[in-house]
């Protein structure tokens, strides 16, 4: 009753939220990270310890071919990229939106609003902690290998020559397909590869370890999730399964996934 009193007194759309946060209360389950934390630090210390310094000796010798193709793709996991994209996806869609009825139009409208704000809001998000940590640690890039090695430190240091660790642009690959992963689980395997594949262009290139991409793709993946969860405790996009996972609730328009 108090609680109700309280919602009373917020304006009608946090009210509307606060009843969506409540309705699904009972499906809500403790959600343990220990699990994907030690995984995502092993593999960072795997990474580190077999595979930094042989690329740090070997980076200068790949193939100028791969190389190229490599720098080709990279820049998909550009913030201004992504950004971009999601807008252009939302306008295509309300521009098409247009030409449907009144229900179906609003229905669609409001999946492409709301799927536009959880990949925004994973990204950013994601991506503020990936270059507080980048700057706050100072790791030397490959780049420099020859001079700082592969435990070259200079926190603070605010150049791009220090910023390799965890990388940012692998943050944000990360953090786009999984949320892809999230939202079309039909396709997660394909999602997944893509942003492996993505992440290793860093690599390829010189400008960050393997260890910095699995630091990246895991810090993203885990905001993805994380706002995911978020997401589907008010029904926002998602849903909560009888575990307590977030599932896609939309229809599947025009995907054909059934609506749970």
């Amino acid at each position: 009753m108090e609680a109700t009193l309280q919602d009373t007194k917020k304006p009608a759309f946090l009210q509307r939220l606060s009843a969506r946060y409540r309705a699904r209360a009972r499906l809500r389950r403790r959600i343990s990270w220990v699990g994907y934390s030690l995984a995502s630090v092993n593999l960072i210390l795997l990474a580190f310890l077999v595979f930094d310094t042989p690329l740090g000796l070997s980076a200068k010798e790949l193939p100028k071919r791969l190389v190229t193709i490599a720098g080709d793709v990279t820049d998909i996991g550009r913030l201004t990229v992504i950004f971009s994209v999601t807008a252009t996806v939302l306008l295509a869609g309300i521009l098409i939106g247009r030409r449907l009825s009144g229900v179906r139009r609003r229905y669609r409208m409001a999946i492409l609003v709301q799927m536009a704000v959880y990949f925004s809001l994973s990204v950013a998000s994601a991506s503020l902690v990936a270059h507080g940590l980048k700057l706050a640690i100072g790791r030397a890039r490959p780049l420099l290998y020859d001079s700082e090695g592969i435990f070259g430190l200079h926190p603070f240091a605010g150049d791009f020559f220090y910023e390799s660790f965890p990388s940012g642009h692998s943050t944000h690959v990360g953090a786009v397909f999984a949320a892809l992963a999230l939202l079309f689980p039909r396709f997660r395997i394909l999602f997944l590869s893509l942003g492996l594949w993505l992440g290793a262009t860093r690599i390829i290139l010189g400008v960050h370890y393997p260890s910095d991409v699995v630091a990246g793709l895991a810090l993203g993946a885990w905001f993805a999730f994380a706002t995911a969860v978020l997401f589907s405790r008010f029904g926002i996009i998602f849903t909560l399964s009888p575990g307590g996972w977030p599932l896609p609730r939309f229809l599947g328009l025009p995907f054909g996934i059934r609506r749970h």
